[in-house]
């Protein structure tokens, strides 16, 4: 058996973060993890990275399977009362009391000065699936406006994005058992927080059955739809010629929104596209826009020699990527540009390729912009997208974006490569249009709002 445990305590001892994560992902693969010490260690390694929520998580997944295990108890103990549930602390470091002496890890861990939080603060967790770095950016807004906003992730993927708390079920099924672990999980977040914030239709739990503990509790909830969780074809047809749906059942849709709204009487949207589906199901929806940090997204106004166009097909068939690449392989046998296909790369490494662009391509389906185009424009980025006329009434009038659809995407790529002149335009005018609409401080404090108004009510 590979000694995984003291590789890993010399890595913490070293203070090799990295490898100490390549060894614990090493151990997990190896199947032979389902220990106190890998949990312990998991912890460790969260508050060594300064990510204390993560460790409390790591620490609560340890005790549902090892509740009397001294070291993860005392560490437990010590997690809460950097977390700021002191309350909890006694109880787990009592159980813990012994484990100094015990021939379990020992690890020293870094001093945390607790702070008072600010009388009626605002506690809100949002969660369980990040969409576009949404939940995580909108945390960081709240958190200006005096918040106390943290995120808890179930599906993390190759983009990399933050969260307070990270457990990925992606491999996990929705079983009794599984669903019965979460609920547990819910009942122990609870008193953390004042107002749960869900995103994409999800939950704690993966059947919704934490929504009756939750309303009982008295804690507000919020529903934030973003897309295909909502997205009917039978609607979007109506109004978009082009439309192309990730999700063709709606019976399924249509039972999860009316599931959700027994318990959930608020709802958040981006737009009008996305109102048009959960109008009839939710008490109270509210339109707030999407929303990015301006200040991560430097303008490049660029103009290359040889220009670059860009396009990521996230979504190949929602994005019209058959339709893009058919118009660029059209089009080079009468210009010289370069084309480039982002995907399977990190939020960070692909901002990187979009701020070298002359022009991106965003989607030729849906008929609304979304959080793709939103970072292009803030970047200075002529965006070629899909706009339907319905939409187009309903967004401001200063709306930039270069409107292509399948039937048109050659003719309006081409007239871009013989009009490079007036990108830099378009480009300036985007980035206006993000400052004033797609603002991470001026959004959230929208949504601060409604958690103010339904935490007063």
């Amino acid at each position: 058996m590979k000694d995984f445990k003291s590789d890993i305590i010399h890595c913490l001892e070293q203070k090799d973060w990295n490898k100490a994560m390549k060894r614990l992902k090493e151990w997990e693969a190896d199947g032979s993890h389902n220990k106190p010490d890998f949990y312990f260690f998991q912890a460790s390694l969260s508050v060594y990275l300064g990510h204390d929520h993560n460790a409390w998580l790591w620490l609560w997944r340890g005790l549902d399977l090892f509740p009397d295990n001294r070291s993860l108890n005392l560490l437990m103990g010590k997690v809460c009362l950097r977390t700021g549930r002191e309350q909890e602390s006694a109880a787990y470091l009592q159980k813990g009391d012994g484990a100094e002496t015990e021939s379990g890890p020992k690890l020293d861990l870094p001093v945390h000065e607790t702070t008072e939080p600010p009388a009626g603060q605002i506690r809100v967790l949002q969660g369980t699936m990040e969409i576009a770095n949404q939940m995580n950016t909108l945390a960081k807004g709240l958190s200006q406006h005096g918040a106390l906003a943290h995120t808890l992730n179930y599906y993390p993927y190759y983009l990399n994005y933050a969260a307070d708390y990270t457990w990925s079920l992606l491999k996990e099924r929705n079983t009794p058992a599984m669903n019965a672990k979460l609920r547990r999980l819910a009942s122990d977040l609870l008193p953390s927080y004042d107002l749960f914030h869900f995103h994409f239709g999800t939950s704690f739990t993966l059947d919704m059955s934490d929504y009756p503990i939750l309303k009982q509790a008295g804690k507000p909830m919020i529903m934030h739809h973003w897309g295909s969780d909502v997205r009917l074809y039978s609607t979007l047809a109506k109004t978009n010629p082009y439309a192309v749906v990730k999700t063709k059942n709606e019976a399924r849709i249509r039972y999860h929104l009316k599931r959700i709204s027994q318990y959930v009487q608020h709802c958040i949207v981006a737009d009008m596209e996305l109102y048009e589906y959960v109008k009839d199901y939710y008490e109270h929806v509210h339109m707030i826009p999407t929303m990015i940090q301006l200040d991560r997204y430097i303008p490049d106004y660029r103009s290359n020699e040889k220009p670059l166009i860009v396009h990521a097909p996230t979504s190949p068939g929602i994005k019209g990527t058959r339709h893009i690449l058919k118009a660029v392989e059209s089009l080079k046998e009468k210009y010289d540009f370069h084309f480039q296909l982002v995907r399977g790369v990190s939020h960070e490494q692909a901002k990187k390729i979009y701020q070298k662009a002359d022009l991106i391509i965003d989607q030729l389906h849906i008929g609304s912009y979304g959080l793709f185009a939103v970072e292009s424009m803030a970047m200075g980025k002529p965006v070629i997208c899909w706009v339907s006329d319905f939409m187009k009434e309903h967004y401001p009038s200063e709306l930039p974006l270069i409107r292509a659809n399948p039937d048109n995407i050659t003719e309006v790529i081409e007239n871009v490569l013989k009009n490079r002149d007036m990108l830099p335009e378009i480009g300036q005018k985007g980035r206006k249009y993000a400052e004033v609409h797609h603002d991470m401080v001026k959004n959230s404090k929208k949504m601060l709002a409604v958690y103010q108004a339904l935490l007063s009510g």
